[in-house]
């Protein structure tokens, strides 16, 4: 054994070094902050992007490679990673992640019987990317700060989609069977992207503080109204109803001024409109009326008589995901080959009902996980405070109208609105949760001290 001799030397050199070492442990984890706050910043940096260049990326397409999409997505995931990895933490998934989850994983069962097994693999490879895309802005987009970047994001691009189709119309170059369109896209698909980029402009019309931002916001508006009529695309014009909608509730709680000066934005939104407006656009989009009373919707519900008939021959579990083309040319006798023969101009049979074709594709089971997750999302709108509740719930009713005349269900604006909706849900929700937590456990506190003293002080440390 050590005499005191010993031990008191030996103390004290002990007592030097420890705060040496708490000193190195201090500057250790200050770098590894500092590395872990590098890593996030660039992961949202590119997230931004991506979110950014969704409304626009068909008008950059990389031969062999994919969209432009694909292009910032890869280093957001890549970034990502790299921080998860730093600092060694994961934030816990959502009820709604779970019943997405399983969503997707049906769907990629489906592979086992589905009717056209490539192309049940080509969606198997994107809901996993749809899937990626939403963790994502879960673990990277937390604060309310984070949340109102992307939507901005989303906004600034959708800017650059109406710009790129009124360029297209004042050049002539933007016909596409008669309508006009813009960057590559689909007249239809082209519309409901700016059909839901409306309300997220109006939103941040009412929240931005510096009028600026708030002009920018007015602004997307109008050229995005402007442009969904230049498409003729009359699912996506009865697709902006539910922002007209929601005005008169919104109205009471704003200032004067912010409401005078969302007006004068609809008022120029419709007189643009109005003026620029072709006649063949007009011609299409004043035969609503008519062909949803009489008419066949552009031929839609001949395809969804076909649907229904494709329905009996797997109603629970379904044809496979995105199996839906190739099972209706067969059925209609249309071979590969001869499509094939036909050149790039053709294209495949489309459901043009999201809900119709999750029901062919993914089956019973499919609908009804499609149909819980869609439920949890509107309840958690619900739960929100008052201008955010109306704002979520407009752009839920405006995806569910435009989703009826579009076949979206692999669409990147789809699941990006959903996993936002997720991420705000949760910011707002957290501090409720957290103050029931506090009151239960205090009252539990009082119960135990009532009873006994000791107890009630351990519970209350």
């Amino acid at each position: 054994m050590l005499d005191n001799s010993v031990r008191q030397p030996l103390s004290s050199s002990m007592a030097a070094i420890s705060p040496v070492v708490r000193y190195g442990q201090h500057e250790t984890s200050k770098v590894q902050a500092r590395k872990e706050g590098m890593f996030r910043k660039a992961a949202f940096f590119f997230i931004w992007m991506m979110v950014f260049v969704i409304p626009w990326e068909n008008g950059v397409v990389i031969h062999g490679f994919g969209t432009i999409t694909r292009v910032v997505g890869i280093p957001a995931f890549g970034m990502a990673l790299l921080a998860i990895l730093e600092s060694g933490k994961l934030r816990s998934l959502a009820v709604q992640h779970i019943v997405m989850l399983m969503f997707f994983i049906w769907a990629g069962l489906t592979y086992f019987w589905s009717y056209d097994p490539s192309a049940t693999k080509t969606s198997i490879y994107t809901f996993i990317q749809m899937f990626v895309m939403v963790w994502l802005l879960w673990e990277f987009a937390q604060t309310r700060r984070e949340q109102i970047l992307l939507l901005r994001a989303y906004m600034a691009g959708s800017l650059v989609s109406s710009v790129g189709a009124l360029v297209g119309f004042f050049r002539n170059t933007g016909l596409n069977n008669g309508r006009y369109t813009g960057l590559g896209f689909n007249p239809g698909d082209l519309a409901f992207i700016l059909a839901l980029a409306i309300p997220i402009s109006l939103y941040l019309a009412v929240q931005e503080r510096r009028k600026l931002l708030a002009w920018v916001a007015g602004t997307a508006t109008v050229l995005a109204f402007c442009a969904i009529v230049l498409t003729a695309s009359r699912g996506s014009l009865i697709a902006c109803i539910p922002t007209l909608l929601i005005l008169p509730l919104l109205f009471p709680r704003l200032r004067w001024g912010r409401n005078v000066m969302i007006l004068s934005f609809l008022a120029l939104a419709a007189v643009g409109a109005w003026l620029f407006m072709p006649e063949s656009s007009w011609s299409r989009l004043s035969t609503i009326g008519s062909e949803i009373s009489s008419g066949t919707l552009n031929e839609r519900t001949m395809i969804w008589q076909i649907g229904w008939q494709i329905f009996g021959k797997a109603p629970f579990q379904g044809v496979g995901s995105e199996a839906f083309a190739g099972t209706a040319e067969h059925s209609l006798g249309l071979a590969s080959d001869s499509r094939s023969d036909m050149g790039a101009s053709a294209t495949r049979l489309a459901a043009h009902n999201t809900f119709f074709s999750i029901l062919l594709e993914e089956g019973v089971i499919g609908f009804a996980l499609f149909f819980a997750l869609l439920l949890t999302l509107m309840l958690s709108a619900w739960r929100l405070p008052h201008i955010e509740r109306i704002f979520w719930l407009c752009i839920l009713a405006t995806w569910a109208v435009g989703a009826l005349d579009l076949t979206w269900e692999d669409r990147k604006p789809t699941w990006f609105i959903f996993a936002l909706l997720i991420a705000v849900t949760a910011r707002r929700l957290a501090p409720e949760a957290r103050s029931l937590r506090n009151q239960v456990l205090s009252r539990g506190g009082a119960e135990l001290y009532g009873r006994t003293p000791i107890s009630a002080q351990i519970s209350r440390s």
